[in-house]
């Protein structure tokens, strides 16, 4: 059998080869709570239902609104860790993986903790179609980059500086992986330092007398102990199945 890939799935197959290289991996522990579903999908069906022009609302769209809301109470989950020495962000960037042709491309989120679901649904759509279309903002990056002299790539990613510039200005700096679009139940994300954390969002579970979703949360043990990562998640559940908290002013 021949395998067939694109340029553009060559392009980002190399980029994952690199972005997990041995070297970079971390000493990882996972973390899943099991989310009541309804209230979700309660408030999905609202969103959805009101009369105007705003996009359509998904379960991603709302599980990243509330992870965003959390994690800048939980700002090492969002920080970086050299192996040594945790370096604050001052502002929180999500890395949404989507699948397109034989790859993934990225979208990125700004401070989504200031944003309302409506807007953050119109980001991951406008950046979808810019995907789709083979414009989008991380493909434009790699093209760039691909141009770029030996010299240039150099220095441009020399020492963790350069890494660090790399994230915060083209990848993000906490990645929101849903397996459960695949139809998979649940998974565990992969870390390469010096990002510290990331959450991967399973298949709604329907086999129980309620629905659930599992989010597992992927940490480096080094900066990030169990109480304050499991705390983390036991307040994103908290958010997601309390719909007075949900429906607060600004969602």
């Amino acid at each position: 059998m021949q395998i067939t890939m694109s340029q553009r799935d060559l392009m980002f197959r190399k980029f994952q080869i690199r972005k997990f290289s041995r070297k970079n991996m971390v000493p990882a522990v996972t973390m899943t709570v099991n989310v009541d579903a309804s209230q979700i999908l309660k408030l999905k069906e609202h969103l959805n239902n009101r009369d105007n022009n705003n996009p359509h609302i998904t379960i991603t769209h709302i599980i990243t609104k509330a992870v965003a809301d959390t994690l800048v109470q939980y700002p090492i989950l969002y920080s970086f860790f050299n192996g040594n020495e945790i370096i604050e962000n001052k502002e929180l960037i999500l890395n949404i993986p989507v699948d397109v042709e034989s790859h993934v491309e990225y979208i990125t989120i700004h401070r989504p903790e200031s944003k309302t679901i409506d807007e953050i649904s119109r980001e991951f759509y406008k950046e979808l179609t810019h995907i789709n279309s083979g414009n989008g903002t991380y493909m434009k990056f790699l093209l760039q980059l691909n141009e770029m002299s030996l010299f240039r790539k150099i220095m441009y990613f020399c020492g963790s500086e350069g890494k660090i510039r790399f994230l915060r200005e083209h990848y993000g700096i906490f990645p929101i992986s849903n397996f459960g679009s695949f139809h998979v139940n649940s998974g565990t994300l992969t870390i390469s330092q010096p990002l510290v954390a990331a959450l991967c969002i399973g298949a709604i579970d329907n086999e129980r007398d309620h629905s659930f979703i599992p989010l597992t949360l992927t940490f480096d043990h080094r900066p990030v102990d169990g109480a304050y990562a499991g705390k983390f998640l036991h307040n994103v559940r908290t958010l997601l199945e309390m719909p007075d908290l949900i429906l607060k002013e600004g969602w």
